[in-house]
């Protein structure tokens, strides 16, 4: 660890010998800053990782420390003496810069790319005496909290997105609001980053006109500094920190420095300084969409035709045209979609932004000095602001506003559209309009391969899915001719987590799933119902098929409410309902059908009980069957044995009611059924202790091979008609 730092600390030393002797420099300084960054981030993990290297799953805890960042949604992070530790709260945001004692227990969980992730899920945070938090800490969060004050003043309804452009404070932001920016591709305009650490440039350098140009880019250099550092350093305000020191050396030695060797730096400081941050989403964002504007800034002023207007109307279409191409591949990659309206949007929004910033932050300095005015900068400001947000929400409502595109398509395209450059064609390489149609044209040929190859994988064959969502239920369905259905959508919880987005979606982008035939929801309750309202706004969806009862779960509320905005169409499930699809049959068997007039029949479930209104549905391939069973108990277990014992006599895979819990799959349910496969959903160590001991050994002795989602992750059964079954699991 010493040698490391001390490595780090001598090889830094080359970076203003790097910008002083400019591009003639030779690639051995970068290799060895490129091999210590290597060794800090080894140390670096090690350091981190200590905090949680021992810590046992479902441990009990007690971690000392300050937040440095805490949240309202429940996920703040902890800095203790052997690193920081993500912390999830169900009490609200904890106090941020003040000692604390958290009590909790440890949660290791595996996520979908196959990393472990631990964090610490807190049952009290207590205040502590003594010191420990260092002075600018406590500073930072006095300036910030007393600037979050002055915004909820004077900005009213806007303050949330005041916070998040000049604060990098986004909580403040409704869901809403949020995705509309998302689909409207101007989410990145929310987000600190270069744009608006070079509006802050900008007013230092005016406030410093009166300077000599050496002194004034010294000041700016020390403003911008000081602002990302008090807003906590987001990794794209840092990039746009070190690039802005660059530029500030360069004008200190009198030799402009080149904007990509800037944005070489950038990178290389904060691999060295902070390496957890490389692989993340946000860091190769940043880098890609400043290449992508430097590099298309440069082709188009070069062959922009000459015009009175060319200097002013390239740079911004450059800028947006750059940062949308450059950066697809990033959001498709860790997002799985790509807005087709950033550029218009950005076009549109950008300059509202740039007006509204200085204002933000006039109001600010205004408001806790007691200066006169700040109550008209902050009308100004929330003016701009209103009419951004309205533009934003109309374009985000527009149909059609982004593709969806899974990691697999998203490298399919990028490597089509750079194969041409590897052909040794030198003709067409010459004219950039036939290269780029050659590009265009390659990528879309790899595109339509891809999905044909995947489209053909897994013909003739019906597949059953337990997706890994956690406590909760979430069963995809593809036919033998590649259509998809969807038996409940997983969990919303605490902290804000949805499983529907961020398990179930990325589930079906990336199985190739473009559309649902039907959304089956067993019953309202939030384990199964909290992520429609996600699932219903990202897959297109012919219907949702319920067993309409409802007693106000949110999760349901917020589907229903989806589903009218989409279009959707919701039907009343009840027994006797059946469709074929592809070959395949389904055939509901609860809850029962009303009676006449709508009335409740004597087997109808009361209706506060929406475990007792679960849908279960009957499948058939050929020879093969499965009952899905949502939540149902003992009781609808009877009824279905009493009313239509065929169906529920020899199945070839159950899906266990109720996450095995011991009020279902009673004795005598599994003795008819005598499954050969048995699938639970269940969260890993969950409060309610399921699935069941008894349950598991009524299973086992019925001959079952019982497959778990928390021990297992993801199942996915495929059976042919004559029912022979395989079964792969996937973490």
């Amino acid at each position: 660890m010493g040698f490391d730092r001390t490595l780090l600390t001598i090889l830094i030393a080359f970076v203003p010998i790097l910008i002083w002797r400019g591009p003639k420099t030779r690639a051995l300084p970068l290799l060895l800053l490129f091999l210590a960054g290597l060794l800090w981030g080894t140390s670096a993990r090690r350091a981190t990782g200590r905090c949680t290297a021992a810590a046992a799953d479902g441990a009990e805890a007690r971690v000392q420390g300050y937040f440095v960042r805490a949240s309202a949604d429940g996920a703040s992070t902890l800095r203790t003496p052997c690193g920081e530790v993500r912390v999830y709260t169900r009490a609200g945001a904890p106090p941020e810069a003040l000692p604390v004692s958290v009590e909790g227990r440890w949660i290791r969980s595996v996520r979908p790319d196959g990393s472990t992730s631990v964090y610490l899920s807190a049952s009290s945070v207590e205040e502590t005496a003594g010191g420990g938090v260092p002075w600018h800490v406590r500073l930072r969060s006095q300036v910030r909290g007393r600037a979050a004050e002055a915004l909820e003043r004077r900005l009213g309804a806007q303050a949330g997105v005041a916070s998040a452009l000049v604060l990098a404070e986004r909580e403040g932001i409704p869901r809403e609001l949020w995705e509309a920016f998302a689909r409207s591709g101007t989410a990145h305009l929310l987000s600190i980053s270069g744009f608006h650490v070079g509006v802050v440039a900008a007013l230092l350098s005016a406030l410093l006109a009166a300077t000599s140009p050496r002194r004034r880019a010294a000041g700016v250099a020390v403003g911008v500094w000081s602002y990302v550092l008090l807003i906590g350093a987001p990794t794209s305000a840092t990039r746009a920190a070190w690039m802005t020191t660059a530029f500030v050396l360069g004008r200190l030695r009198r030799a402009p420095s080149r904007a990509l060797g800037a944005l070489g730096l950038s990178m290389l400081m904060i691999a060295l300084l902070r390496p957890s941050v490389v692989g993340g989403a946000g860091f190769q964002l940043t880098v890609a969409g400043t290449a992508g504007i430097l590099i298309m800034s440069r082709w188009m002023l070069r062959h922009w035709p000459a015009h009175p207007g060319r200097e002013k109307i390239a740079p911004a279409v450059a800028a947006g045209v750059g940062a949308s191409v450059f950066t697809a591949p990033v959001l498709a990659y860790h997002f799985g979609q790509v807005p087709l309206l950033s550029l218009p949007s950005s076009i549109l929004l950008t300059p509202l932004i740039a007006a509204a910033v200085p204002g933000v932050i006039l109001t600010i300095i205004l408001d806790m000095l007691h200066i006169p005015g700040a109550q008209v900068a902050g009308a100004g400001a929330e003016g701009l602001l209103h009419a951004v947000t309205a533009a934003a929400a109309k374009i985000g409502a527009l149909p059609g506003t982004t593709v969806l595109l899974t990691p697999r398509e998203a490298a399919l395209l990028t490597l089509g559209a750079l194969l041409p450059m590897a052909l040794p064609v030198v003709q067409w390489r010459r004219r950039p309009a036939v290269r780029a149609a050659v590009s265009v044209l390659t990528a879309c040929a790899a595109l339509w391969g891809g999905q044909a190859a995947l489209a053909l994988a897994g013909r003739g064959t019906l597949e059953i899915v337990a997706i890994d969502v956690g406590q909760g239920d979430a069963i995809a369905l593809r036919t033998p001719r590649g259509r998809w259905l969807l038996v409940d959508a997983g969990p919303r919880g605490f902290g804000g987590s949805d499983a529907g987005l961020t398990r179930v979606v990325p589930y079906l982008h990336a199985r190739g799933a473009r559309r649902l035939e039907a959304v089956i929801l067993t019953h309202p309750d939030e384990d199964h119902a909290g992520g429609l309202a996600s699932v219903l706004g990202s897959v297109t969806t012919r219907a949702v098929i319920g067993p309409g009862v409802s007693i106000g779960q949110a999760g349901h509320m917020d589907g229903l409410a989806e589903a009218r905005r989409e279009g959707v169409p919701w039907r009343r499930a009840a027994a006797g309902d059946a469709w074929t699809l592809d070959g395949v049959h389904f055939r509901v068997l609860h809850p029962p059908a009303p009676g006449p007039g709508g009335a409740r029949g004597p087997d109808a479930p009361a209706p506060d009980a929406p475990n007792d209104w679960s849908v279960v549905l009957h499948v058939r391939y050929g020879d093969f069957t499965a009952l899905l069973m949502g939540d149902a108990d003992e009781r609808v277990e009877s009824l279905i044995l009493r009313t239509d014992s065929a169906a529920a006599t020899g199945v070839t895979v159950l899906k266990v009611g109720h996450h095995g819990s011991a009020t279902s799959s009673s004795a005598a349910f599994v003795a008819a059924t005598r499954p050969g496969f048995a699938l639970i959903p269940v969260g890993a160590r969950n409060r309610y202790g399921h699935p069941a001991p008894e349950v598991l050994a009524r299973l086992r002795e019925a001959g079952a091979r019982t497959f778990r989602t928390d021990l297992s992750g993801t199942i996915a059964l495929a059976t042919r008609s004559d029912g022979t079954v395989t079964v792969r699991t996937a973490r």
